[in-house]
């Protein structure tokens, strides 16, 4: 299959994260791979970030399905009725009604905040869920950009904390992310962040959710490099053509 073929095949979210896409290592692996191996492969479980976070990032990139993501207006999830709506609509998990307005508020004031932002992420000629593929390290990998902008690769992320993302970009590995985006998408990546909390301003009272635009330094890519050269030495260890490891017998050994 040509790789024009490919990318378009993996524009698909179904076959991205299906069968088709799992075939190429992701920055979703790369955690597993570093330091717990065994797991490498395994689908992971829906959760209500998940849901969140999907939400989040229909209403800035595909507005249209975002009309149709189901939100029940029940406030707790500990109810009969909450639990019904989840077996009639086929979900694990459901944003409320006032979820979905906090979430809603949060790209509203993110994309009013500034003109560089707003335009950055809605211009005419920005392109949105972008995938792409690539070589690193002698294995085929895949991602698909935020959005792309100004020759820009744009990754949108929320957060509780904004003033920890710098360290918390870190322990997620946004790092390795980075890494793989700028070495396949041959740009470079900064990421957009949202606060979740709805704060007020000390003198006025005015609501707002704290901005925050963190370009990537070559010290983080050279860390995000790191990361993947290391998971890849244990892929080729357990999973590669040439292994030497079981998967199976693995113990883990480390001195104290």
């Amino acid at each position: 299959m040509k790789v024009t073929e490919i990318i378009n095949k993996l524009r698909d979210d179904s076959e991205y994260y299906g069968d088709f896409g799992r075939q190429y290592i992701s920055n979703s692996d790369i955690k597993n791979l570093m330091y717990d191996p065994a797991q490498y492969g395994a689908v992971q479980d829906n959760n209500l970030n998940f849901e969140k976070g999907r939400y989040f990032h229909q209403l800035i990139l595909e507005p249209n399905k975002a009309k149709e993501f189901p939100i029940c207006n029940y406030k707790s999830r500990n109810t009969k009725a909450y639990k019904e709506f989840l077996l009639e609509n086929n979900l694990e998990f459901a944003l409320t009604s006032q979820e979905a307005i906090d979430i809603k508020d949060m790209v509203d004031y993110l994309l009013n905040k500034s003109p560089t932002i707003s335009d950055l992420i809605t211009n005419i000629d920005a392109e949105y869920e972008v995938p792409q593929i690539g070589k690193i390290f002698g294995r085929m990998f895949k991602g698909k950009a935020d959005i792309i902008s100004n020759q820009l690769i744009i990754d949108l992320k929320s957060t509780s904390d904004i003033h920890k993302f710098k360290k918390s970009a870190y322990l997620y590995n946004y790092d390795s992310q980075a890494f793989i985006y700028q070495a396949i998408f041959g740009l470079p990546m900064t990421f957009i962040v949202v606060g979740k909390e709805r704060k007020y301003f000390g003198k006025s009272k005015t609501p707002y959710f704290d901005i925050g635009v963190f370009p990537t330094s070559e010290e983080f890519i050279m860390s995000g490099k790191q990361k993947v050269e290391i998971a890849m030495q244990n892929y080729e260890k357990f999973f590669g053509p040439d292994s030497t490891d079981s998967i199976e017998e693995l113990i883990i050994n480390t001195p104290l």
